[in-house]
């Protein structure tokens, strides 16, 4: 009798491809939020916009990146997602009412991301092959 739950040569554990479909869910949010706020950037007078471009930019590379096996991406998404949650923790102390969900979901995700690429035992033998 065959075992039906063999694993597919290169292909990406279900945890790989959990984080990456967050990774792609965040570059797509940072780089929509990153274009506004490049459009606005003289009404505001912030380069704020330009950053957030960058950091979905990246959020992008490293997602597709992940998907695909590289270490590379791997690690970048470690970082990204490391500094999301930092930045995250900060803003949450100096956030308003209206803004404290959002910040504590942004937070959740980036933690989650972490864990699925840390935490995970078929995430850490993927990438150590």
């Amino acid at each position: 009798m065959e075992q039906s739950s063999t694993i597919d040569e290169g292909k990406a554990p279900a945890v790989v491809g959990i984080a990456a479909m967050i990774g792609f869910a965040k570059a797509a949010f940072e780089g929509l939020f990153g274009i506004v706020g490049v459009a606005a950037a003289n009404s505001i007078d912030d380069s704020f916009g330009g950053s957030a471009l960058v950091f979905g930019i990246l959020f992008f590379l490293a997602s597709w990146l992940l998907l695909k096996g590289n270490r590379v991406g791997y690690y970048a998404s470690i970082v990204l997602s490391a500094l999301g949650l930092v930045v995250a923790i900060v803003y949450l102390f100096r956030s308003s009412d209206a803004v404290f969900a959002a910040v504590l979901l942004v937070g959740g995700l980036n933690a989650l991301v972490l864990y699925l690429l840390l935490g995970t035992r078929s995430a850490r033998e993927f990438f150590a092959r």
